[in-house]
């Protein structure tokens, strides 16, 4: 039972554990307490737990004496249900999610109908009954004549019946952009900021329908200054992009275009080439289109040592027209001007698939391989040469080809059987033949 009688030797071993029972057992009043009433209890287990409760209100101590004395650690138990206590936290009250009241309506009656009228104007607008839309905006701005949304609603369906109500939208709208302030002191948000910026921009339509670019975009920038929306500034960007095409698509004249080449073609005779690819320039901003003013163009370039402007004006030249070989002789001419006599080769050859006789390629690739004849054999190396080959990406990849790799190895180890390699292999004879006229390969 619980009051077995005071045991010094159970009490010393529990102080050993706990030494707040180390300290109980240095006060002898609290000792002498606990001995008298473990003894008085020992008559009945009743009188005992009496004894121990009027104890325990006078001195808690005492029960940690009697417990401990039976093995039992109470200031420890005590601390671990404190901790657990600690350690727990209610799981959050789940909130329940806020009912949003909508805004009170605070339209006046005659607002609301205008409104009505407006929602059955949008809706024969969309199935494109205008006169009867019409009506409805009417009636809208009968009932609430201070608002520009009705008025701009109306525009808009003038805009969709024809140009000759164009100057009936720019007349209503200026006039309500001009009374403004007056419609806002009126009703309040009539003619808000954003409404008017679409007002802004439903007269820049007009203007842009009417190719009037410039008023257009001046009524854009006014309705942003309104309302910097991403709506209006995608119009006026595409805006600026169908200006820029028709003022383009405006200067075209072909026939202008043969006036101005046939000034370059008297200039280039002249050996004024600078002046030459001036009216070149004219003769293409007038028909872009024209293949053979590329090439003129490139002709008078490559006489001012400008290879790779003349260059691109071939490929533009070979874009139009791909069978143009007076095109390919020029880029031949180019590329044997840049040293790159491996692209040279490749253009003559072109052009004399479309002409077998032209004269220019035949002599153009002749001199070509000539020149790659010379500077294979040659000590010296031309650095400006290597340069321009190893920029070139074909002759890069050639060079990354293993099996070219592996050639080149056995070429500087066995020429014997790296020739023989090559007369078998219609690719490596190809590749070499490249890298022999890019100047990588040399036989002197």
């Amino acid at each position: 039972g619980l009051f077995v009688g005071f045991d010094p030797a159970a009490l010393a071993s529990a102080s050993l554990r706990n030494p707040k029972i180390k300290e109980y057992m240095q006060d002898k009043d609290l000792m002498t307490k606990a001995q008298m009433i473990m003894q008085m209890a020992q008559g009945g287990q009743a009188m005992g737990q009496q004894l121990l409760m009027q104890a325990m209100n006078q001195d808690p101590r005492i029960l940690e004496v009697v417990m401990a004395m039976q093995g039992v650690d109470i200031s420890a138990a005590r601390e671990e249900m404190q901790g657990e206590q600690d350690d727990y936290k209610p799981p959050p009250r789940k909130q329940e999610p806020k009912k949003e009241e909508p805004p009170p309506d605070l339209r006046t009656p005659e607002q609301k109908e205008a409104d009505e009228f407006k929602t059955k104007g949008n809706e024969l607008y969309k199935k494109k009954q205008f006169k009867e839309a019409l009506e409805m905006y009417d009636k809208a701005s009968e009932k609430e004549p201070n608002d520009l949304v009705y008025y701009n609603n109306k525009c808009a369906v003038w805009i969709e019946m024809g140009p000759e109500y164009y100057d009936e939208v720019l007349t209503c709208l200026q006039d309500k952009i001009d009374r403004r302030y007056e419609i806002n002191s009126a009703n309040p948000g009539g003619a808000s900021f954003e409404k008017v910026a679409k007002v802004y921009s439903r007269m820049a339509s007009v203007h842009e329908k009417r190719k009037e670019f410039d008023r257009a975009i001046e009524l854009y920038n006014k309705a942003l200054t309104e309302d910097n929306n991403r709506h209006t500034r995608n119009a006026l960007r595409e805006l600026e992009r169908m200006k820029e095409k028709h003022e383009k698509d405006a200067y075209l004249d072909p026939a202008k275009a043969e006036e101005h080449r046939e000034k370059g073609n008297e200039f280039f005779k002249e050996k004024k080439y600078a002046d030459a690819k001036l009216e070149y320039d004219e003769a293409v901003r007038r028909n872009p289109t024209d293949a053979k003013l590329y090439s003129n163009r490139a002709a008078a370039l490559t006489k001012l040592l400008a290879y790779p402007d003349a260059l691109k004006d071939l490929e533009e030249c070979l874009k139009l027209d791909p069978t143009f070989v007076k095109a390919y002789s020029r880029k031949g001419a180019a590329h044997f001007f840049m040293k790159e006599y491996h692209k040279a080769l490749q253009a003559y050859d072109k052009g004399l698939q479309l002409d077998p006789d032209n004269q220019e390629c035949k002599l153009g690739k002749e001199q070509v391989l000539a020149k790659i004849s010379e500077t294979s054999r040659s000590k010296e190396v031309d650095q400006e040469q290597i340069a321009h080959a190893m920029a070139d990406p074909e002759i890069q990849n050639i060079l990354h080809d293993p099996q070219i790799n592996m050639f080149l190895k056995t070429m500087q180890e066995n020429p014997a059987e790296a020739q023989k390699a090559m007369m078998a292999d219609s690719k490596l004879q190809e590749a070499v033949s490249k890298l022999m006229a890019a100047g990588i390969i040399r036989t002197g």
